[in-house]
């Protein structure tokens, strides 16, 4: 069974990819826990957990997600890092073995260090772009409209039409006026299909 089968056969009241417009590489994985909306665009070698995709949004090759989730009309370019899990700071040890069993190396030790490496889930608004080679902490909410420079490491949220780039990722500028970021935000544009959208008086 290709990969691409194997995932068609995973989605929620979803009977053919070509039916809801979701493109997605047979070379990229999609777990059963991941749920696409229509109008999806996923590029290959991309590796998908645990996350939601919503419409108009499209994924360029070798992004890596776990436990995210993604709103509408979003642009993510390649080799984008989100959600890559943690390691204790402030334990003798910062290794897996010691604390989980789901260790890459498959030990169960009898007695385990107490650290919590859930994944913590991380929010991406609506018509957001995110530049190549960016990775984004766990937990992290990035607003509606924000812009995230190529290169960047995010480690903390970011508001809404806001530009913030480099290592750690900070901002350097506004996309609008106050004013006019508030007017856009109460549009709620993201919420209507694409052509709906042209055929309205808010670009």
């Amino acid at each position: 069974m290709s990969r691409v089968k194997k995932f068609t056969n995973s989605l929620i009241n979803r009977k053919n990819l070509k039916k809801t417009n979701i493109k997605i590489s047979p070379l990229a994985f999609c777990d059963e826990k991941t749920k696409l909306d229509t109008n999806v665009y996923i590029d290959r070698f991309c590796v998908i957990h645990n996350s939601r995709i919503s419409s108009y949004t499209y994924l360029g090759y070798g992004c890596k997600l776990n436990n995210v989730t993604i709103g509408r009309y979003c642009s993510l370019a390649s080799d984008i890092k989100i959600g890559l899990g943690k390691h204790p700071t402030n334990l003798f040890s910062t290794s897996p073995i010691f604390y989980s069993d789901k260790n890459p190396f498959g030990i169960k030790l009898k007695r385990k260090l107490n650290f919590d490496d859930s994944s913590l889930e991380t929010t991406i608004g609506n018509d957001v772009w995110i530049g190549a080679n960016v990775i984004i902490m766990d937990g992290v909410n990035i607003g509606d409209g924000a812009i995230i420079g190529a290169g960047s490491i995010v480690t903390k949220d970011i508001p809404p039409y806001e530009i913030h780039v480099g290592a750690p990722a900070k901002k350097i500028k506004d996309r609008f006026s106050i004013e006019m970021k508030e007017e856009i935000i109460n549009t709620q544009w993201w919420k209507l299909e694409a052509e709906e959208v042209m055929n309205t008086d808010i670009y």
